[in-house]
């Protein structure tokens, strides 16, 4: 059947050749084509793709004729394959919490106040008062001490609370110093170390101003295992890349509508799903009409029966062989 055939069986069927109704047809084919395209899953409408996942990126594009997803391999440098499970994305932010990139900065600056080791001045991390602090395995923290306020107050860490103050030393690892705190261009940066134990900021200078920074552990990175549909046009996988690698993903795609081509054209809907392709646009032309009751519960009748046949040609004759749990299935008749 070719877009012109088409196009003329649904005007002589619902007996509508009003110019509006005529215009319109095209769009009336394509929410029939959709409809069939998410009703069944064709064999037919598979193609692979390979793409490639960047390090410490959990994210990848889905192409742009994406409709649904099938399988995602990632492939080592013998071109073996090992096949990601598809998970909900829930489950990836959970499982595998995003890497962060870049330095946080807290802003510090000192005034009075009351914290766990009394009165007097304080530090302030973003204005809030001796705070305890997450300080994550792996990333970067920038305590900026430029603001006037941190004079004579340089900012450190030790594992022991309030630092040396506390009978504790200073913990060094990954922490860098900078100028003089109260000036511009002051500050102390730490990178916390894998395994860190929790950390204290404190005055080298002053008692009991600082608090608690805890270190949980960081992003797992990782060869991905699992990969959900982030939005309509993304993947994320699970854990976060920890290097780049190649990927294959196996997917059902969008055809190219019979609206797109010439009069005479074709496509498979038309040629090997006929009835499916015609009731279809019958079922939504008329909806179109806002047409009677009866004649759209008979459309739709017809149209299910079209599915149910395409149903055992797509999901049941063609996917016999195939063993994965996630395959849909109906038994041929």
């Amino acid at each position: 059947m070719t877009y012109l055939e088409l196009q003329s069986l649904i005007k002589n069927y619902l007996q509508n050749t009003e110019t509006t109704f005529v215009s319109d047809i095209p769009n009336i084919i394509k929410q029939a084509e959709d409809r069939i395209l998410q009703a069944v899953k064709l064999p037919d409408f598979r193609k692979n793709v390979t793409g490639e996942l960047t390090s410490l990126n959990q994210y990848l594009s889905t192409p742009s004729d994406f409709l649904d997803n099938f399988s995602l391999a990632v492939l080592d440098i013998d071109n073996n394959y090992t096949y990601l499970l598809f998970k909900d994305v829930n489950f990836i932010r959970e499982a595998y919490p995003i890497v962060g990139s870049g330095t946080t900065t807290y802003t510090v600056t000192v005034a009075s106040g009351v914290n766990t080791y009394g009165s007097g001045n304080k530090y302030y991390l973003n204005g809030i008062n001796s705070p305890i602090i997450k300080l994550t395995e792996g990333q970067t923290y920038k305590f900026d001490q430029a603001d006037s306020s941190n004079l004579n107050h340089p900012l450190r860490f030790s594992i022991t609370s309030n630092g040396t103050w506390g009978e504790g030393t200073e913990y060094t690892t990954g922490v860098t110093a900078s100028g003089t705190p109260g000036s511009v261009g002051a500050y102390t940066e730490i990178t916390v170390a894998v395994d860190a134990p929790t950390l204290y900021y404190y005055c080298t200078n002053h008692t009991g101003m600082g608090g608690q920074a805890n270190t949980p552990v960081g992003p797992v990175t990782g060869t991905p295992k699992h990969y959900a549909l982030f939005d309509d046009s993304t993947f994320i996988v699970g854990p976060t890349p920890n290097a780049s690698y190649d990927v294959e993903l196996h997917y059902f795609y969008k055809p190219t509508s019979i609206t797109s081509g010439a009069d005479s054209g074709t496509t498979w809907l038309s040629v090997y799903a006929t009835n499916a392709l015609l009731y279809g646009c019958l079922l939504e032309g008329y909806i179109y009409m806002k047409g009677e009751a009866d004649m759209l519960t008979a459309y739709n009748q017809k149209y299910n029966e079209a599915i149910a046949r395409l149903k055992n040609l797509g999901e049941g004759e063609n996917t016999t062989d195939q063993y994965r749990d996630d395959v849909p299935r109906i038994k041929r008749t």
